[in-house]
């Protein structure tokens, strides 16, 4: 009992304990690799976390199957594992029909891509700023626009125009119809999302209004007969 519980101890202590910078560290990949990646899933740390957690819980509720505490945490190391953790629509989604709007408007009006895009970025909200000030960087030391957009190759709402703005600064070829697409695609899927939001404020408000009403319900619809039927027995 005193292992496990010390054992469950240096857990939290563990996952409390700042990751290496290092760790933080994505591997870069290379410029034109338009391969679709994967949604990387929980680090080693969750896994053995969970796997450390289960193996535990298992010693400390069956103590005599001692066997099964080795394989639940196998299980749940492999499980854990196999999830993704879900993926998380930053303000950059909805910015991305504007933004994209704006970039065609400039590029219509004769302005170069360098300077469309310091246009657009002067005039964005926060999160497409941070963005474009990040192409810009890589712009304005002389890089490539290959490597200076492969950034955002792998970002959920910037991939496709990244890499439809790297084709035209390739071919030189019209910019401005792509981009409305793009925006009009973005302005779609925002609103998808935002009824998607919307409909799932009912179900996430039946547990708070379960644990507010069923108590509350409790108390004064059933105690009360309880209550009166106890009564009327020992009366």
């Amino acid at each position: 009992m005193s292992a496990a519980i010390g054992l469950l101890a240096g857990l939290v202590v563990w996952l409390l304990w700042p990751a290496s910078p290092l760790s933080r560290l994505a591997p870069r990949r290379a410029v034109g690799d338009d391969r679709p990646t994967r949604r990387p899933g929980y680090p080693l740390r969750w896994r053995v976390a969970a796997a450390l957690a289960v193996g535990a819980a298992v010693w400390l509720l069956l103590p005599e199957h001692l066997l099964l505490a080795p394989l639940a945490a196998a299980g749940a190391f492999v499980g854990v594992g196999r999830l993704r953790p879900p993926a998380v629509r930053d303000a950059a989604h909805d910015e991305l029909g504007e933004a994209l709007d704006f970039l065609a408007v400039c590029l219509e009006a004769g302005a170069p891509v360098q300077q469309a895009v310091a246009t657009v970025a002067d005039v964005s909200r926060p999160a497409t700023q941070a963005l474009l000030r990040r192409v810009l960087a890589h712009l304005e030391v002389g890089r490539a626009p290959e490597e200076a957009w492969a950034g955002l190759h792998d970002h959920p709402a910037w991939r496709l125009p990244s890499k439809d703005l790297v084709r035209s600064v390739r071919s030189g070829t019209s910019l401005v119809e792509a981009l409305r697409l793009h925006a009009a695609d973005a302005r779609a899927e925002a609103r998808d999302a935002a009824v998607k939001r919307a409909r799932t404020v009912g179900v996430k408000s039946v547990l708070p209004l379960m644990v507010c009403f069923l108590p509350a319900f409790v108390l004064v619809g059933v105690v009360p007969i309880i209550a009166s039927l106890i009564g009327g027995l020992l009366g």
